[in-house]
């Protein structure tokens, strides 16, 4: 008869891997960070940020590529999934995407329409009028308004390491 190996001649073997699993198990599923989206969720605080408008983010952010800062504004989207990202009007049809990050907290679906203050890092993206041009083409758009697109166009996004909403 073939011999059954170490696991099973010796169950204190088996029963230090099960303890070991089990331990490993618990200890990976403890997490202390913020999963709600109501009221202050909160990761870092920082005090001393700049405080700017969402409506007023263009021009704070006219000669620099990345700001930390404290954005307040009005949320006009939310991931309906599961709250993993949300939008801010800018005015003007633009809006600034903020973002959280991985597993770290969402914020509740039903914020839109509702005030929030959110700090974190605003990164600008500069869209070439080429790319813009691309764009409008593979959307449908008539030769002349890809030719009336004349100058590139700054995108906003934000990583988030606090949200409050209102």
């Amino acid at each position: 008869m073939k011999d059954p190996g170490i696991f099973c001649k010796n169950n204190t073997m088996k029963q230090f891997l099960v303890y070991s699993l089990f331990i490993a198990l618990v200890i990976s599923g403890c997490d202390s960070s913020p999963k709600s989206g109501k009221g202050d969720t909160t990761q870092s605080q920082n005090a001393t940020l700049p405080v700017v408008q969402a409506g007023e983010l263009a021009a704070a952010m006219e000669t620099v590529m990345e700001l930390e800062l404290q954005l307040t504004g009005t949320i006009v989207e939310v991931c309906h999934g599961s709250g993993c990202w949300l939008e801010m009007d800018m005015g003007d049809g633009q809006r600034v995407l903020v973002t959280f990050p991985k597993d770290v907290y969402v914020v509740d679906t039903t914020a839109i329409g509702k005030p929030a203050i959110i700090d974190g890092l605003v990164t600008k993206e500069i869209i070439s009028v080429k790319r813009l041009q691309l764009q409008a083409a593979d959307e449908g758009a008539s030769d002349e308004e890809i030719d009336a697109i004349t100058q590139p166009m700054s995108e906003f996004s934000m990583e988030a390491t606090r949200v409050r909403i209102k």
